[in-house]
């Protein structure tokens, strides 16, 4: 990678950890994360259920941004309800930043009527941002001429480690066919300036997620009358002043899904367009989706690259009419 496309990188995340203005992390696969999705989901599949995912973001860029998340939940009957835990770590910048947080979330179950439940989720996490001062690069000691390092004027921190709470809900309100659901993170905009006195501009914003899907069977006409599941499904999202909006749809036929969604923001200036493909057997499911970028970055990012891995740790006693987890029938 070119010395200014590296300088470029080092600024942002710079920019990023001292300021505190950006975003999350953005999945594509956001129905293969559930949890972070929204806690609404912890104990949704009537079976303990384990969820791994890892996010390889521009690759043109060198490790730009790598992302690795553990999610685990299951229902308690005991409790009427779902709990959940998720463990999710960003490596930015060559590991320059790493953004480590630690989730726990209580679902509860409530029946509305034999077509509807909804629930209702409240979490608590720990989060921990760690910079490792000797990687970043600043403009005062780079050769403007031959790029190479001196040594910087710059005062280094004096905790590289800054921890703090968080806290977030949601809701989720669902049938066999159709599923509708809010979530807001961050509820106590927590501050996150590593140096004192700067703290109003160290906030993290709160994000609010507005997801919405349905399924349908569709039967084709013929000697076994095979059929295919159709799930279009929406996500809105604002945090600060950024916005985004997918919108797609995937197809599954016999335990193989693929799919196609547009990722873009509410001005309807186009990021991605993100391509996927899966399969599901029994108890596990493995899907892998690329992101073609086709904003004004295309060319230079390479894309982004994503994989999944979710399974239960035993059969569940009803069938899931949720699509983030819906088993295979027999057709």
């Amino acid at each position: 990678m070119k010395t200014k496309q590296k300088i470029l990188i080092i600024l942002a995340i710079i920019f990023c950890s001292l300021r505190v203005v950006c975003q999350d992390v953005t999945f594509s696969q956001f129905y293969s994360n559930p949890l972070y999705l929204n806690p609404a989901f912890a104990g949704s599949i009537d079976a303990p259920r384990v969820a791994m995912q890892y996010r390889n973001q521009w690759p043109g860029f060198s490790k730009a941004y790598t992302t690795y998340s553990l999610g685990f939940d299951m229902p308690v009957e005991k409790l009427q309800g779902g709990m959940g835990i998720l463990i999710l770590n960003d490596a930015q910048a060559n590991n320059a930043l790493n953004k480590l947080q630690v989730e726990v979330m209580y679902s509860k179950f409530t029946r509305l009527n034999k077509n509807f439940t909804m629930n209702g989720a409240i979490q608590a996490g720990f989060h921990q941002n760690s910079l490792v001062w000797d990687k970043l690069i600043f403009p005062d000691n780079v050769d403007p001429n031959y790029g190479n390092h001196g040594i910087s004027q710059e005062t280094p921190i004096s905790d590289p480690n800054f921890t703090y709470f968080d806290v977030s809900a949601g809701i989720l309100l669902y049938s066999e066919k159709l599923f509708l659901g809010i979530a807001g993170h961050h509820i106590n905009e927590p501050k996150q300036s590593y140096y004192q006195g700067q703290e109003d501009v160290g906030v993290l914003y709160r994000k609010y997620t507005l997801h919405f899907g349905a399924t349908f069977n569709v039967f084709l006409q013929g000697h076994l009358r095979k059929k295919f599941d159709l799930s279009p499904q929406v996500i809105l999202q604002t945090q600060g002043s950024f916005k985004q909006f997918n919108y797609g749809l995937f197809i599954n036929r016999k335990g193989l899904s693929g799919g196609m969604w547009l990722r873009q923001n509410l001005s309807l200036k186009n990021d991605a367009l993100i391509f996927l493909v899966g399969f599901i057997k029994d108890r596990w499911r493995f899907t892998y989706s690329y992101d073609w970028t086709i904003s004004g970055l295309a060319g230079l990012t390479g894309g982004s690259n994503e994989i999944s891995l979710s399974f239960l740790l035993k059969d569940p006693s009803r069938k899931s009419s949720l699509p983030f987890f819906r088993l295979p029938s027999e057709y």
